[in-house]
């Protein structure tokens, strides 16, 4: 089964927000209402720590988190979204990627856990749980996530920036 006829089959439609069109945002960096992201992974205590405290003495965020355009689930950065949950943002950079396309791979990174696209998002939208920690190791075939070295200020007002675009409720694309 693809993940658009999982979605198709758990939601009605090939996305979880039909309001969003997945064209207007796949291959681009945004600014998304942390409330709109789900993580598949959890996270070390620790590392989260450190990465809150790379976060607060820069200022910035070198590298977006990445998220499916179609689920909005956390494919990359699940501890930098944490750390910014606990930082108190409410904004996250977000590279979008389309989980439907085949340059999307998944591999497993704990040999005793076999992972899929749909069994990712299956673990997430209908088991409502987390795999372990680094379970999961996603691979972008031709697309090269660069860092955006996004400052917190932009994250706590991103729509006051110029040249904002707003996408829809939460999510600010820019003109970059």
């Amino acid at each position: 089964m693809s993940v658009v006829d999982l979605l198709r089959d758990l939601l009605g439609f090939d996305r979880l927000y039909p309001w969003i069109e997945p064209s207007k945002l796949h291959l681009r960096t945004c600014v998304v209402g942390i409330s709109l992201l789900t993580p598949h992974e959890d996270v070390v205590r620790d590392y989260v720590d450190l990465v809150a405290e790379d976060i607060s003495r820069s200022g910035y965020v070198k590298f977006p988190v990445v998220a499916d355009v179609r689920t909005f689930i956390v494919l990359d950065g699940h501890h930098r979204l944490e750390a910014l949950r606990e930082l108190g943002i409410r904004y996250v950079p977000v590279f979008f990627v389309d989980y439907a396309e085949d340059y999307v791979d998944v591999y497993p990174f704990r040999k005793e856990v076999p992972v899929s696209k749909t069994s990712v998002v299956a673990k997430v939208l209908v088991e409502r749980s987390l795999y372990p920690p680094k379970t999961t190791r996603h691979v972008y075939r031709g697309v090269t996530v660069l860092p955006t070295f996004t400052p917190l200020e932009l994250l706590e007002a991103p729509h006051k920036a110029s040249r904002a675009l707003l996408i829809a409720p939460d999510i600010v694309c820019y003109g970059w």
